[in-house]
């Protein structure tokens, strides 16, 4: 095909795979594959009446809808009718494979009541669960799981081991997880030091010997090795010695780092130079300071303040969480402000952040972190892509990228913030496929 120009050149049209046109608001969430921080993290790149030229799951040029018009002729076409369009969401740290629910758990934490005598709880109960159940219950229940997540918009996810705690369970999820097809680009993570299994009770150095033990194997199916270094999980020295010998196996690292109290995780996080740090509840100005110099993403989780009640800077009676737990706005600010690049997430697990939805992660992350809609939105994307290593290759929507897309139901980026308890995603374009229409699962994802 050939177009006149205005000076009467006749120019040939590119032919691509597909075109996005007439967005309202078309979002880059562009910056550098690090991640943004400080005051860029407020900024944010907005083409009005923006488009997207799109082959082989890739994105060839991002401008307005004029630009690639006149330059691009699309084998498939959307009209985005004033629609936003963005990135798709990149979630980097959760819990996918697991078995039983921690509902009955909950309601006795937010009503202080006992629900009488026997309940099993915590992560040791969703241990025993998750080693009783089959190979086919645990990946039904994943696979149904990524569905919800891809309707709302995730195109990316990070999941974590850390509910086998013994070798053959470990081993089994580090399979199933890496074993998983879906349109959601799944990376997996092995963290066998998440807690103490109650079956070790007593024996804390046979369980590391054992965490150690499982790395080669680990290494082959898990591009991240995750080591939980807090007051209730394992301490400084116990994770650094994981983290060394993960990395020795090629390994990268990820933390989870004092979110129950100050165990100097974020400067372990530092010092393996680990993609992430994530929680942070209590690390300390000077953990931050040390992250932001090793280039260390931190992740932070406004569900899960909401899930365990922690809203609150000192409660008085209720129980729900201990007197000098911080004030989680002021501990984002916090974050943000050090120079760190801050991402957001889910933790979707079964107990204390039973929601798939970056969504609702967003929603809150305004409500309960008192974060900008900039800062949220550059959180979720290219933020939240650097701290899996993937920023080089999606997280922002730009020439040469994935094409991993949202088109929504709202024309423009903070409506998405500003109303909640809906799924606002009307497409998702995962690797240059149309993947969901109209909030669903437009075909069986792959499998």
């Amino acid at each position: 095909m050939e177009i006149s120009c205005a000076s009467g050149e006749v120019k040939d049209l590119k032919d691509v795979d597909l075109v996005i046109r007439n967005a309202g608001e078309l979002l880059t969430c562009d910056g550098p594959e690090t991640g943004v921080a400080g005051p860029a993290v407020s900024k944010l790149d907005v083409i009005r009446d923006g488009a997207l030229a799109i082959s082989e799951g890739r994105i060839i040029e991002v401008g307005t809808s004029a630009d690639i018009e006149r330059n691009f002729r699309g084998r498939a076409v959307i009209d985005a009718d004033g629609a936003l369009v963005t990135p798709g969401f990149v979630d980097p740290h959760s819990h996918l494979l697991y078995s039983g629910s921690r509902h009955v758990e909950h309601e006795a934490k937010v009503t202080g009541r006992s629900s009488g005598p026997g309940l099993q709880s915590g992560i040791n109960y969703t241990v025993r669960r998750t080693r009783e159940a089959s190979d086919d219950a645990l990946v039904s229940q994943a696979l149904r799981d990524l569905d919800v997540m891809l309707c709302h918009g995730t195109t990316t996810l990070e999941a974590k081991t850390g509910y086998g705690l013994d070798r053959d369970t470990e081993m089994r999820l580090l399979r199933l997880t890496h074993g998983l097809r879906h349109p959601v680009d799944v990376v997996t993570t092995y963290l066998g030091a998440h807690v103490l299994p109650s079956d070790y009770e007593g024996r804390r150095g046979e369980y590391l010997d054992l965490v150690l033990e499982m790395l080669p194997k680990a290494a082959q199916l898990a591009e991240y090795c995750d080591v939980c270094c807090d007051p209730v999980s394992f301490t400084y020295d116990e994770c650094l010695r994981i983290g060394k010998a993960a990395q020795s196996y090629g390994m990268n690292i990820r933390v989870h780092a004092d979110q129950t109290g100050d165990a100097k995780g974020a400067s372990l996080a530092a010092a393996l130079r680990a993609h992430s740090a994530d929680h942070l509840d209590y690390t300390t100005d000077e953990g931050f300071a040390e992250m932001a110099k090793a280039g260390t993403v931190g992740i932070i989780f406004p569900a899960v303040t909401l899930h365990m009640c922690e809203m609150t800077p000192k409660p008085k009676h209720d129980g729900l969480v201990p007197a000098e737990k911080p004030f989680m706005p002021q501990m984002a600010r916090r974050a943000v402000d050090s120079g760190c690049a801050i991402a957001l997430s889910t933790d979707y697990n079964p107990g204390s952040c039973p929601t798939p939805s970056m969504q609702m992660v967003m929603q809150l992350a305004a409500r309960l972190f008192r974060l900008s809609y900039a800062e949220i939105w550059n959180m979720c994307t290219i933020n939240a892509a650097a701290s899996l290593g993937r920023g080089k290759d999606r997280g922002s929507l730009r020439p040469g990228k994935r094409a991993d897309v949202i088109i929504w139901k709202v024309p423009e980026h903070g409506m998405v913030i500003n109303r909640f308890g809906v799924n606002l995603v009307d497409k998702v374009i995962a690797l240059g496929k149309t993947v969901v229409t109209n909030g669903l699962v437009a075909s069986q994802p792959a499998r």
